[in-house]
């Protein structure tokens, strides 16, 4: 295990809440995905909770001592933020650390807020109004709906004002009125179950409703379902933020989402220029709508003359609008650019059909890169119907312009081999997932009844650290565990212990004289690699009690198991202190 420090890489930290949402997921790898390579910047994503007051005490103590890790912000070796934090806005700007000179120099630092209306300060937002101006247009003047609805957010969320400002300014551009009973406020969570149903029962002639963010449309599809309705058939449903979650809902949404450029990628160009002295100022991200089967909309039209022609632009515009989630992947010299891979297969494609002729050997070169493009995680970056959709348009546009029978019957068989593979990815995906989750919940089990049972000193803990499952992390420890107090400043110490490392699945114990350090340090140090995107750290505590810091490389599933890890490590501390007090 190598060790030690890499002082002349920049550290950019990502402050959050909720990194477990759908949202949050998409903000880390965007702004990951744009890291520029080889320029040695690294980055540090610090997730806490959002806390709105109405929490019961319990979850709500436990979401204070959680928050601490963003005093981490102060204490380690970072050199400038993105800060997406939906507790800090302009209305309690004053209370906000952010704006605290406490000496340690983290209010001079270089910032950029994501989704925020800080004033004088350098923000990156949606721009709300071309997404959804888009819908309400397609909505109105092609299926000529006029009874409209929306599930809205948090009044103390700068989106959640804009975006129903938006909304009813363009339907009142085409006369329609938009009425209380016509707009519920929601959390923003898939915990809206109770105020989607209150909108349809005071609506029962709704035919679209808008939802403020995906994770809502969620809670409207959960009443919805028990009403009997199917979004996209009885009601159209569109959402906001384009995430995953988009095309996982059965039927798959509609939603707004970024278009040229998304707002981690945004936000991380302008940080980086702010800290090479440049004098930035505030930018707003274009969005659209991305059509699926809770709303068909579709973004362009296969046009023959482009299809004839072999337009890049055209094959390239395919590509962007189904595997839309690519642009925020990391293309590194180990993987295949799927991107152009796809140019590749589809233009020669076009090309046969241009010549109304396919020899044998391209279509066996073509076959060769179908499989590889599925093979190498095509399907991990789109939605299954949305691409099985576009498939059938360009074979169909293809087949109205092929007059050879022997070309087309081979371009055929290569659509139904690109559909064969795609189906066949998402069940090997759908397997895979499902056999990870079994193995980590083993894995954890295993981990809890061996130091539940077993453990006498901390050591017996970290020699079991293996168990959980997580192949890249780091595990640092407070020489003596905080205890949190309300109303007192955290307190971190000048120095951890970092007492075991997970390196490709491969468990470390470093000798005492190697594991003290300064807290600072954790996110400069070399024991983990950068290569998955970045680290993010989990507050080790039970109760008011910390303990340490949990230090991961950023993956698909740690976003889910990394606090339930970093819990379960705080309990097992918590309980080995309970016994040895108890053996006093």
């Amino acid at each position: 295990m190598t060790a030690g420090m890499n002082s002349k890489e920049t550290v950019i930290g990502l402050l959050l809440e909720d990194i477990e949402s759908d949202f949050s997921k998409e903000l880390v790898k965007s702004v990951a995905g744009a890291i520029p390579q080889g320029k040695g910047v690294r980055l540090a994503v610090l997730p806490g909770k959002h806390i709105d007051g109405t929490e019961p005490d319990w979850l709500r103590a436990y979401k204070t001592v959680y928050n601490s890790v963003f005093s981490l912000a102060k204490v380690c070796q970072i050199d400038g933020f993105i800060i997406h934090l939906g507790s800090i806005s302009e209305r309690d700007k004053q209370k906000s650390p952010m704006y605290r000179d406490d000496g340690t120099g983290f209010a001079q630092k270089p910032k950029v807020y994501v989704a925020s209306d800080m004033r004088d300060c350098v923000t990156v937002n949606y721009d709300n109004e071309s997404g959804i101006r888009e819908a309400v247009e397609y909505l109105i003047n092609v299926c000529g709906i006029t009874r409209f609805c929306m599930l809205g957010g948090r009044d103390d969320n700068k989106d959640a004002r804009a975006r129903k400002a938006i909304f009813t300014c363009c339907l009142a551009e085409y006369g329609i009125n938009f009425r209380d009973r016509n707009f519920i406020h929601t959390d923003m969570t898939i915990d809206c179950e109770a105020a989607a149903a209150k909108l349809l029962d005071s609506n029962p002639d709704v035919q679209a409703i808008f939802c403020v963010n995906d994770a809502v449309a969620k809670g409207l599809y959960a009443a919805m379902e028990k009403r009997g309705l199917t979004p996209g058939q009885d009601i159209q449903v569109f959402g906001f933020d384009n995430t995953k979650m988009s095309s996982e809902l059965i039927p798959q949404l509609t939603s707004i989402g970024s278009d040229s450029i998304t707002l981690g990628a945004k936000a991380l160009e302008l940080l980086l220029r702010k800290m090479d002295g440049e004098n930035v100022r505030s930018a707003t991200v274009p969005t659209r709508l991305y059509g699926r089967d809770s709303f068909p909309y579709e973004m362009y039209d296969y046009s023959v003359t482009e299809m004839v022609n072999i337009v890049p632009a055209f094959v390239y515009r395919m590509f962007d609008d189904c595997f839309y989630r690519y642009k925020n992947e990391k293309i590194t010299r180990e993987m295949v650019d799927l991107r152009r891979l796809f140019y590749e297969m589809i233009t020669r494609m076009l090309t046969a059909m241009k010549r109304r002729y396919m020899s044998p050997e391209t279509f066996t070169e073509i076959s060769k890169m179908i499989d590889k493009f599925f093979e190498k995680g095509a399907m991990s970056y789109t939605d299954a119907g949305k691409l099985l959709r576009s498939i059938d348009r360009l074979q169909n546009s293809m087949n109205s312009v092929m007059r050879s029978m022997t070309g087309s019957v081979m371009i055929n068989k290569l659509f139904l081999r690109m559909k064969d593979k795609a189906i066949v990815a998402l069940a090997n995906q759908d397997s895979l997932q499902k056999s990870e989750a079994q193995k980590a919940s083993a894995s954890m089990q295993a981990f809890i009844a061996a130091t539940s049972a077993e453990a006498s000193e901390q050591e017996d803990i970290y020699r079991s650290f293996d168990m959980l499952g997580i192949e890249n992390s780091a595990l640092y420890v407070y020489e003596k565990p905080i205890r949190f107090e309300k109303e007192s400043v955290l307190n971190f110490p000048e120095h951890t212990l970092l007492r075991c490392v997970m390196r490709g699945g491969e468990l470390y114990l470093p000798s005492k004289v190697r594991q003290r350090c300064t807290l600072g340090e954790v996110f400069s140090r070399s024991e983990l690699s950068f290569r998955n995107g970045g680290l993010t750290a989990f507050p080790i505590f039970c109760g008011s009690c910390i303990y340490g810091i949990l230090i991961c490389s950023l993956s698909d599933d740690i976003y889910n198991t990394g606090e339930y890890v970093a819990t379960q490590l705080g309990r097992s501390l918590q309980v080995l202190l309970n016994k040895k007090e108890n053996t006093k």
